[in-house]
C-alpha cells in the first residue's frame, strides 16, 4: 500500500487493492458484483473520515483514526451475508493500513511513524496477537464500538507493536555481547 510523502491519505487505486487483498485472504472471492460493494465502502468510509475530522480533529486524521473509519465502513456494507467474515475483514483492513502510519503533530504538520507488521512482531504471542483481533471482531459484529472509539484500540495495538519490535531488537543485541565475552 503506497502512501503520499506527507499524509494518511490514501487513493482510491489503494484502497481498492486494499479491500481486495483483505477479502482474498479470508477466503472471500472477489468478483465483478463485489465492486460496487468496494465502492460503497470507500464511499462509506470517505464519509465516516470526513465526519471525524470536522467535528473531532484539528488537521488531518491520523492512519488509526482512518483505519477506524475503514472498519466501518467494511463492517457496515461486507462482502458476503456473514457478520463474521466482514467483521474479519474489517479488521484485517484496518491493521494493514496501521502497519505503515502517519499521526499529526500540528495542524499542518503530519509525520511518517515507523512502519511494524503485526503478524511478525506477534508470531511469538499470537494467543494475544488473535484475542486482541477478536476482541474487535466481536464488538463490530456486535456493534458496540464506533469509529471515534476503534480508533484508540489501534493506536494501542501499534504502540504494543513497536515495544515488541524492540525488545526482539534488544535481546539480539544482548545475545550478540553475551557471544563476544565468552
Amino acid at each position: 500500500m503506497k502512501n503520499s510523502i506527507n499524509s494518511a491519505k490514501i487513493g482510491n487505486r489503494e484502497l481498492i487493492n486494499l479491500l481486495i487483498g483483505v477479502a482474498n485472504e479470508n477466503s472471500v472471492d472477489v468478483q465483478e458484483d463485489s465492486l460496487s460493494i468496494i465502492h460503497d465502502i470507500i464511499l462509506e468510509y470517505k464519509v465516516l473520515c470526513e465526519y471525524l475530522r470536522k467535528n473531532y480533529v484539528v488537521g488531518d486524521l491520523d492512519t488509526f483514526k482512518m483505519a477506524s473509519c475503514m472498519m466501518v465502513a467494511v463492517n457496515k456494507h461486507g462482502f458476503t451475508e456473514e457478520k463474521l467474515v466482514n467483521a474479519s475483514i474489517a479488521v484485517d483492513a484496518a491493521y494493514k493500513m496501521c502497519e505503515k502510519p502517519y499521526t499529526n503533530i500540528r495542524k499542518d504538520i503530519t509525520i511518517k511513524l515507523e512502519e511494524v507488521d503485526f503478524k511478525e512482531v506477534f508470531k511469538d504471542d499470537m494467543e494475544f496477537y488473535q484475542n486482541s483481533k477478536n476482541m474487535l471482531i466481536n464488538s463490530l459484529i456486535n456493534e458496540t464500538g464506533a469509529s471515534l472509539t476503534y480508533f484508540l484500540n489501534l493506536e494501542q495495538l501499534y504502540n504494543l507493536a513497536l515495544e515488541k519490535k524492540y525488545q526482539y531488537i534488544k535481546m539480539a543485541v544482548c545475545k550478540k555481547i553475551r557471544k563476544r565475552k565468552m
